[in-house]
């Protein structure tokens, strides 16, 4: 009974975290952490051990740390510059604040701004937006990614 509510219980932070990568409005890939660490817990760590705990809590920072980086980088590679990195940053930060895809848009018009405010034609800066975009994209997928992994490697210890 106990394994059962630990599954449970991971299973819904699972599902919330899923939900927060889509839509921001929590941090998703950590949420799960938790859920892992919550389950742990009530099986007193028999389930999921230690190692399991720290590997997921790993893999949160990882994803906390794609979550910010991944525009900036992507903006890099479309030529942006240090403003434009910071803009997408920034802007990705406060989009966070307009559901349900602000985060993404607001790296894109932050990094736009950011190059137009030091400027910038708007071509170019316009280039390093697409470029924060598609980083914030490739950030998503690789969050989903860390979520699956999690999965793959918790559920089968409930089973």
């Amino acid at each position: 009974m106990t394994m059962l509510f630990a599954a449970l219980v991971f299973t819904l932070f699972y599902l919330v975290g899923v939900a927060s990568v889509v839509l921001p409005a929590l941090p998703g890939v950590p949420i799960v952490a938790v859920g892992v660490l919550l389950a742990a817990w009530v099986t007193s760590f028999d389930v999921l051990s230690p190692t399991t705990v720290v590997i997921t809590a790993a893999l949160a920072l990882l994803a906390w740390l794609l979550d910010y980086l991944a525009a900036a980088v992507g903006a890099q590679r479309y030529g942006s510059s240090r403003a434009g990195l910071w803009g997408s940053i920034i802007g990705s930060v406060l989009g966070i604040f307009v559901p349900p895809f602000g985060f993404i848009v607001g790296a894109l018009v932050g990094a736009v701004v950011a190059e137009l405010f030091i400027g910038r034609p708007f071509a170019d800066a316009f280039r390093a937006g697409i470029g924060a975009f598609v980083g914030t994209l490739g950030g998503i997928v690789a969050k989903l990614v860390i979520l699956v992994s999690i999965a793959f490697v918790v559920y089968p210890k409930f089973f």
